[in-house]
């Protein structure tokens, strides 16, 4: 990992993230409300220029997948990942029925790509819309440019915006969460659940979970005690007993040790608990991660 750039980029110095993501444009005067029936976020208090994160749950409350949700004056601009483009594309079309709204696939005909860090003097002159957007913990924006090619931008390596990631505790769809799992279980609670906005669809679930006040299971950031990275699909253990499995994995500069996300048991879920890895142990600590100079 190149030390230097991380540390610059956690400075607040610019660099560009490639996305690779599945993109809609929703229109109309009820565009809004009708969006805010379908996501686990409240889009009524999204502001122009500024993006959202958000699950869109089906009626049981698993997730179908997940998104971020960007205004501009006279459109939403919603992103997800590639893999999710048919499914969620027929899960938002099904619910849109006597709307003043339409919902438009643009994966084709829109390039979009992030930068972490500063946007003064970042900006692409081609970029027809901009959300500032954390995405991946640290400030950012996130550009939209008409047309399918790629800018040439010294890309960040992937290993970087990883580590970024993981040391925010932000999940990964398909790899720290599936259609298998609840929002809440993924952590959404803490930047991409609303429990104050009105109904929306899969609602009861989660509002029930929020009142019940636990899940039986949750994705917690972990530390390793050396700086080995613990390996995905790893089993998490108290004594003899599995507990838990590492989902996604990453060297932390911060810590200068190993970190991962995994999920663990209720009983388990607690901020200092240590568990074993193999012959390893770790211990479960509170996202984001900070700088020991910030």
């Amino acid at each position: 990992m190149n030390l230097e750039l991380y540390r610059s980029l956690r400075a607040g110095k610019p660099g560009y993230v490639r996305l690779s993501r599945a993109l809609w444009k929703l229109t109309g005067n009820d565009r809004v409300r009708y969006l805010n029936g379908q996501v686990t976020n409240d889009v009524k208090k999204l502001a122009t220029g500024r993006s959202l994160y958000a699950a869109v749950p089906n009626a049981k409350g698993k997730f179908v997948g997940d998104c971020f949700i960007s205004a501009s004056t006279d459109a939403l601009w919603i992103d997800a990942p590639l893999e999710l483009r048919e499914a969620l594309d027929q899960r938002l079309q099904k619910y849109l029925i006597a709307d003043d709204a339409e919902l438009v696939d643009v994966t084709d005909e829109w390039t979009l790509f992030h930068l972490i860090g500063s946007v003064e003097g970042s900006t692409p002159a081609d970029a027809a819309h901009t959300f500032a957007n954390a995405r991946f913990g640290l400030p950012g924006h996130d550009f939209w440019i008409a047309g399918t090619s790629e800018p040439s931008f010294p890309w960040l390596p992937d290993d970087i915006v990883e580590s970024l990631r993981l040391e925010h505790g932000l999940a990964k769809w398909g790899v720290d969460m599936t259609e298998e799992n609840l929002p809440p279980e993924a952590g959404l609670d803490r930047h991409g659940i609303s429990y104050t906005k009105g109904c929306y669809l899969g609602q009861e679930t989660i509002a029930r979970i929020k009142s019940i006040g636990h899940v039986n299971k949750s994705l917690l950031l972990f530390q390793s005690d050396t700086p080995e990275i613990p390996t995905p699909g790893t089993e998490l253990r108290a004594g003899d007993k599995v507990v838990g499995t590492i989902t996604s994995s990453a060297y932390s500069p911060t810590l200068e040790k190993g970190i991962a996300l995994g999920y663990v048991q209720r009983q388990h879920a607690r901020i200092g608990e240590r568990l074993s890895v193999g012959p390893n142990a770790v211990t479960i600590i509170e996202p984001p991660l900070q700088l020991a100079s910030s």
